[in-house]
């Protein structure tokens, strides 16, 4: 394992706060088979993300071609770094904080496949093209890292240029009218609710896509043939896979929806989906996309029947289940029926203040009072 600063601005231009540090301490307290251990005292979402196993989930099923050369931009802590060395005969990963490259350090210390490139990608000088490049909820930030009038087709033809003439782009990201948004669940990125379903309110900030945007997106950059994989509840915890060849049906839609900040939600959106199946439109309202991307005809074959997934062992289970899982939405509900009473108590309370004010009482004989 290789770490090169030779990129590094001496600036970290994007990290969670300092919660980061608090997850770095947990690595050098735990082996990463070990970091569900954490989960028992910290119920923190950003922890969770960082350190849950769930997150392999996106990529363990993937057939890399053997001794393949990978790019992944944008590593963060290194969630998937591990099993992309597992599957890769070597991984180049990127990341723009020097905080999260020592996460990946520390996380795939016994990888001598990796090297980790600390800096901005779009600064970055590469000597060798790759056969797969991803970027895993990296590109609805686009705009923030690359200045152009058309960030997100000028970032993708970049990327385009570093991959071989048979290489293939892998992308994650939400679904701009995932099923979840329209049940009210905030917007990833923004914390607006329906915020990309009317089209986001800030139009040149961080942003996904519908489906067939996307698609045009990619096309325009040169990727002229797409595969669209639809995980879920999403891409970030994938407990299930589908794609078009294998769409869902109800008994296997099985998945368990999550929120991560105390969203309250009008509707359970596994409901919503059975009528969406029948009516063949789940691919549009997929809570996320995982797209394969080519210029050359794509031929992958995946065998879905022998998917299995990671599980977290029984207490991360009851924690998740406890802190983040909407089932029936009761946490929810109960969270506004609180909120809503302490509403109540204050409209009771600021009423008999003016009811017994000296101002109404002067005031009085001007009201009219029903006989």
């Amino acid at each position: 394992m290789k770490i090169n600063y030779d990129f590094y601005t001496g600036k970290d231009e994007y990290c969670d706060g300092d919660i980061e540090k608090k997850i770095l301490e947990y690595m050098d307290k735990y082996d990463e088979k070990d970091f569900e251990k954490v989960f028992e005292n910290d119920i923190r979402w950003p922890v969770f993300y960082h350190l849950t196993p769930l997150r392999k989930n996106i990529l363990n099923w993937y057939p890399f071609k053997e001794n393949a050369e990978v790019l992944e931009i944008g590593a963060g802590m290194g969630a998937i770094t591990g099993i992309l060395c597992e599957k890769a005969g070597h991984v180049t990963s990127v990341e723009l904080s020097k905080q999260r490259a020592s996460a990946i350090a520390k996380r795939c210390k016994d990888k001598e496949n990796l090297e980790i490139i600390v800096g901005n990608f779009n600064h970055i000088k590469f000597d060798k093209k790759f056969d797969y490049i991803t970027l895993i909820g990296v590109l609805e930030y686009a705009p923030l890292y690359t200045n152009t009038d058309n960030p997100f087709n000028d970032f993708l033809t970049y990327i385009k240029s570093l991959l071989k003439d048979d290489g293939k782009l892998l992308i994650a990201i939400e679904n701009q009218f995932g099923m979840k948004y329209f049940s009210g669940a905030n917007e990833d990125h923004t914390a607006k609710k329906y915020d990309g379903i009317v089209g986001y309110e800030n139009k040149n900030g961080i942003r996904t896509f519908g489906k067939e945007e996307l698609n045009q997106i990619l096309v325009r950059s040169g990727f002229e043939y797409t595969k669209f994989y639809y995980p879920m509840p999403d891409y970030k915890l994938p407990q299930k896979i589908f794609s078009d060849e294998y769409q869902p049906i109800e008994k296997v839609l099985d998945y368990k929806p999550y929120t991560s900040c105390n969203e309250s939600v009008n509707f359970d959106e596994k409901e919503a989906y059975k009528d969406i199946i029948k009516n063949n439109m789940f691919g549009f309202f997929a809570n996320s996309f995982f797209v394969e991307c080519s210029s050359s005809r794509i031929d992958t074959y995946i065998s879905f029947d022998n998917y299995r997934p990671i599980e977290m062992n029984e207490k991360s289970d009851k924690f998740f289940k406890e802190n983040y899982l909407r089932e029936n939405n009761e946490n929810q509900l109960n969270m506004e029926n609180i909120e809503l009473k302490k509403e109540n108590e204050k409209l009771k309370k600021d009423l008999y203040n003016i009811i017994n004010s000296k101002s109404w009482r002067i005031t009085k004989f001007l009201r009219r009072e029903k006989k």
